[in-house]
């Protein structure tokens, strides 16, 4: 099975919670605060997707509009 050429957001933020949480002296305050940055774009990132693969919420079922008459034409509309 080939190797996946990039990581997911989630893989992402796990590699980033792992700097900011870094107890053991190996990174900086200035990298534990970058990691934090990043990691806030990528939830962002994240929840942008999550709404956009979700229907609007005020959007009427199809099965309704079927039911619906035709629109009027101007000349009717009186």
């Amino acid at each position: 099975m080939p190797r996946k050429r990039h990581l997911t957001i989630e893989e992402k933020r796990d590699w980033l919670a792992a700097i900011f949480r870094d107890e053991e002296g190996i990174y900086s305050q200035a990298d534990k605060f970058k990691a934090m940055v990043e990691d806030t774009r990528l939830a962002e990132l994240e929840a942008q997707q999550r709404e956009a693969a979700e229907p609007p919420a005020h959007a009427i079922p199809p099965d309704i509009l079927s039911h619906l008459p035709p629109p009027l034409n101007p000349a009717d509309r009186g």
